[in-house]
């Protein structure tokens, strides 16, 4: 409403970014993770997934990831645990030939 309180506002605005029916949210927020801890994005672009934003390279683990940080009710937190704990996150970056 016009003349909700501020907060109330706020509360609302939080609530339709973080609804399950929205999932861009979710998608940014692993976005993010992913590229924090291995130094490039599943999009290549962090802050645009929009329109004008680049493709996923891994569609399918970009939309599971995003899944599970809405299961874990957006917990940061779990999100970091199932990450570092993946064996993605334990291979080595040395190159081999093969």
């Amino acid at each position: 409403r016009p003349d909700a309180l501020e907060a109330d506002r706020r509360k609302a605005l939080a609530g339709w970014i973080t609804d399950a029916r929205n999932p861009l949210f979710a998608r940014v927020m692993v976005n993010r993770l992913w590229h924090y801890h291995f130094g490039a994005g599943l999009v290549a672009t962090p802050n645009d997934l929009g329109f004008n934003g680049g493709r996923p390279s891994h569609p399918e683990l970009l939309d599971w990831l995003a899944s599970e940080l809405i299961a874990q009710g957006y917990s940061l937190k779990a999100m970091h645990r199932l990450i570092v704990t993946s064996a993605v996150y334990r291979q080595s970056s040395r190159y081999r030939d093969e």
